[in-house]
Order: structure tokens, then C-alpha cells, then sequence
């Protein structure tokens, strides 16, 4: 990352390195890096959710409407978001752990449902005019950066802690291992796992909330858009800090990569696509990193 900093920045001196740059690359990553965290937790386990862009998107639509076209307060209605995400974990889980189902399957499933309920909530069409309580838990300002960058800071501290100090962060690791040894060593694997999709979910509502706050508009069509970016990003943290593990450290670092790396890009007159180009081909490479790391294992 630091040389893809050095190389936009003589490369693009009066666009790149500029405070109102740096300040919008973490501020469009804020909910983004919220995202990869909460994949981060069941591919930590060994599962995926693929439902996490859904829940975000769906769950800020909910948020704005609640608060724009019913005059909920903010207080009042980012419990409800936050609950849903929650039934959107247990549900996941419930398939899942409890009935054995591929996760892949289930959670792609629940990304579609929760699509579709979103064009269907919002008539297709952008949700806006949020009142300014809502606004200003992602637009104003500390240090010269949006809120919204230090929700997402304070997510990946936390988790970083929950990862690195303790039981929970070691339990998910083995299960993540093997399941089987893990239930020889006693670990309620099935609880594990559980845990890791409700979290997950949880995360993705809390990154609706800040996609909400921040951006202050909700496109029922963006879903898609945001799933690649986490994982990408979370896969490519496996390259950095703890090699061939999911670790939060690493994912926050392969955030900010990636944005700098498509912001570069697209300064220097690249076309839109360019973006899912790039996450497409950095996904690619740390999964390939991470099959080449096992073998060299073994």
C-alpha cells in the first residue's frame, strides 16, 4: 500500500495526495471496511456469508424510511435496523448449522430475498431525504474526518481485541481449523458457528446504518456492488500480518489497499469498470496466495 501511495503521488501529484482526497477515500470506505470486518468472522470459522451486502443495503432502507417517511426518531429506529440484521444471522444459522444446508447456497439465497424486499420496500426507487439527526451521525466532523471513519475504526479495534485476546477469538480459529477436532477438545462447534453468522449479520446492519448516515441516500439497486469488495478485501488480508489466517488486522490493511489502489485508477482516467477489475484480480491473487501458502504447509 505505502508504494502504491509513493507512485500515485508522483504520478498524480495535484489530484492524488491532497487532504480532500485522503479524506474521501476513508470516508466511501467506512462502511465498506465495517463489511469486511463482518465477513471476516465466519470466514474465520471456516463459513461464508455472502448475504452481508444484502442485509447492509436492506437494512438502510429500512433506516430511511422509518425515519424519512415515518417520522420515527433515530433513537427509535436503529434498534429495529439493528434487530433485523440480527434475525437475518439467526436465520442464516438456522439453515446452516442447524439443517446442514452449504452455506454458500443459504446465504446467496437470503442476499436474493433480501434484494428483491428491498426494490419492493422502496417501489425501486432511491431513498432520501434523511433529517439531519440521522445525517449527522456520518457526516460531521472530528479531526478533520467524518464520524463515519471512526465507527468503522472502532469496530476493527474491537474485533482486533476479540480476535487476538480472547477465548472466543481462539474458538473460532479452531473451529475454523477443523470442526471435528475442535468437538474432541469440547468446543460447542455449533455454537461457534452461530455466533459467527449473527455477528456477521449484526456488523452488516451497523454498516447499513453508517451507509445511511454517511452517504444520506439509499439505492435499492447497490447492493451486488458491495459484495466483492469485502471479501476481497478480507482474503487479502490473509496475506499480511498473520499469512494464511483471517485476521482483522490484515483486513483493515487490505481495505484501505484496495481503495487506494481503484482511487489511483480511476484519478488517472480510468473507466468505472476498472474498480471491479481490480477487486476481481486481488481476489484472485490472495486466493491463490493463501492454496499456495497451505501447500508450503503441508
Amino acid at each position: 500500500m505505502v508504494l502504491l501511495i509513493i507512485v500515485y503521488s508522483i504520478w498524480l501529484p495535484a489530484t492524488f495526495p491532497t487532504h480532500g482526497n485522503v479524506v474521501a477515500m476513508l470516508s466511501s470506505q467506512s462502511f465498506v471496511l465495517i463489511l469486511a470486518l463482518a465477513v471476516t468472522i465466519p470466514l474465520r470459522s471456516g463459513d461464508f456469508d455472502l448475504s452481508v451486502s444484502a442485509v447492509m443495503v436492506f437494512t438502510a432502507a429500512v433506516l430511511g424510511i422509518l425515519v424519512s417517511q415515518h417520522h420515527w426518531s433515530v433513537g427509535a429506529a436503529i434498534p429495529v435496523t439493528l434487530a433485523i440484521g440480527f434475525a437475518a444471522g439467526l436465520l442464516n444459522a438456522f439453515f446452516i448449522v442447524k439443517l446442514g444446508i452449504n452455506a454458500f447456497i443459504v446465504t446467496l439465497a437470503t442476499m436474493t430475498a433480501l434484494g428483491g424486499l428491498t426494490f419492493g420496500i422502496t417501489n425501486s426507487n432511491i431513498v432520501s431525504n434523511f433529517p439531519h439527526s440521522l445525517l449527522v451521525l456520518g457526516q460531521a466532523s472530528a479531526g478533520g474526518l467524518p464520524d463515519a471513519v471512526y465507527y468503522g475504526w472502532v469496530v476493527a479495534i474491537v474485533l482486533w481485541y476479540v480476535f487476538e485476546y480472547t477465548p472466543y477469538g481462539r474458538q473460532l480459529l479452531f473451529v475454523g481449523g477443523s470442526r471435528d477436532a475442535s468437538r474432541l477438545a469440547g468446543l460447542r462447534v455449533n455454537r461457534v458457528r452461530i455466533s459467527a453468522f449473527v455477528a456477521s449479520a449484526v456488523l452488516a446492519a451497523v454498516a447499513g446504518v453508517v451507509l445511511a448516515a454517511n452517504v444520506g441516500a439509499v439505492d435499492p439497486s447497490e447492493g451486488p456492488s458491495f459484495l466483492l469488495p469485502p471479501y476481497a478485501a478480507a482474503f487479502l488480508g490473509t496475506t499480511t500480518i498473520q499469512i494464511g489466517r483471517f485476521n482483522i488486522a490484515g483486513t483493515v490493511i487490505a481495505s484501505y489497499l484496495l481503495i487506494v489502489g481503484v482511487t489511483g485508477l480511476l484519478l488517472a482516467g480510468a473507466s468505472p469498470w476498472v474498480s471491479d477489475l481490480f477487486n476481481g484480480v486481488a481476489l484472485l491473487a490472495a486466493v491463490a496466495f493463501a492454496r499456495f501458502a497451505a501447500r508450503r504447509s503441508e
